[in-house]
């Protein structure tokens, strides 16, 4: 009779075995769901915070881009107006005591170079500002000017900036959207924002794994883990992000500063040439100088609208950083000597 027994134990023992199996899976099933909430809340949360620092960014550059074509459009225009109407011009630098602002890059043909950019610019601002397409304005606030409305090397005109764009994974990511819209796609691959790769860790929509895997567990920490290294690379590109966006603020506040000293310049060059005619050697040493601090202000715009804001990686470039330095003491030069 004994034998009826152990096999109840036995029953007792699996039942019990099987309850404690049961209240295991749900436990270990619980945390495997905690593990998967808390990787999608940070991939969420660093997802938003970088998609609000990249339409900052692309707000910022699109800002200077058309800060540069309006300048080019109507202060630059005018200029050139006016002094290219100027017999004998014969610029004495000890009359002010200015460089020529060559640290900038500007060349001998500066003339030349503005009418170029003044006239492209004319071109597309004439279609409205507000009609610009996606990454126009953007490329231009972030590439040299030239560059962007000019010609390339060999002398093939570059279609309509949008191509500009287009060559610069990271420009095309900031206008293209957010991750979770697909934007990423815009980029073409892999991208480099100021040196940090971020390729299919940015493409994080499939990222958190389905709670119905094997090994529910496992796969959850192993998707945290996940989740934490693409939150801090997010945070990474977050701080790139809002590094370009000051960068580019600050250029815009600095030619727009620089504009208004230049406007004024070339009305004073306007009422000389309505009171005195266009020959230079009929000026007095007043209205040379003031003429001639009005030609450095064409400079030094010249060369700002110039220096790049990015290089082709996405990240900031040095020079830009000069020219803020520079571009300051140049304008303070200027203005007291206006």
């Amino acid at each position: 009779m004994p034998i009826p027994f152990i096999a109840a134990g036995i029953v007792v023992a699996s039942a019990l075995t099987g309850v404690g199996s049961g209240v295991k899976a749900v436990k270990n099933t619980k945390e495997a769901n905690r593990n998967n909430s808390e990787a999608r809340s940070l991939i969420n949360s660093a997802e938003i915070r970088l998609d609000g620092a990249r339409q900052d960014t692309n707000e910022s550059l699109e800002e200077l881009g058309k800060q540069k074509l309006f300048m080019l459009s109507t202060s630059v225009r005018d200029f050139l107006r006016y002094f290219e109407l100027l017999k004998k011009v014969e610029f004495d630098q000890s009359t002010t005591g200015i460089e020529e602002l060559k640290a900038l890059g500007i060349t001998d043909n500066l003339l030349g170079e503005l009418r170029t950019d003044s006239y492209e610019a004319v071109k597309i601002a004439s279609g409205g500002m507000a009609s610009l397409g996606a990454g126009v304005a953007a490329a231009y606030g972030a590439y040299a000017g030239t560059m962007a409305l000019g010609t390339a090397s060999t002398g093939a005109a570059i279609s309509g900036l949008s191509g500009v764009a287009a060559t610069n994974a990271t420009l095309a990511w900031l206008g293209g959207g957010s991750l979770s819209a697909g934007g990423f796609g815009m980029a073409g691959g892999t991208m480099v924002l100021g040196g940090i790769v971020a390729g299919p860790a940015l493409a994080v929509g499939g990222l958190i794994m389905s709670a119905q895997a094997k090994k529910k567990l496992e796969n959850s920490y192993a998707n945290l883990s996940e989740a934490r290294v693409v939150a801090d690379q997010m945070k990474s590109a977050q701080v790139v992000l809002e590094s370009v966006r000051d960068r580019s603020r600050q250029v815009t506040e600095l030619l727009t500063n620089i504009n208004d000293v230049f406007v004024n310049g070339i009305h004073s060059m306007q009422e000389i040439i309505a009171q005195n005619g266009t020959d230079w050697n009929a000026f007095d040493e007043e209205m040379k100088k003031s003429i001639h601090l009005t030609f450095l202000t064409a400079q030094l715009l010249k060369g700002i609208i110039d220096t790049p804001i990015l290089d082709e990686d996405g990240a900031i470039t040095q020079k830009s950083a000069e020219l803020l330095k520079l571009g300051k003491e140049r304008l303070e030069e200027i203005n007291e000597k206006m």
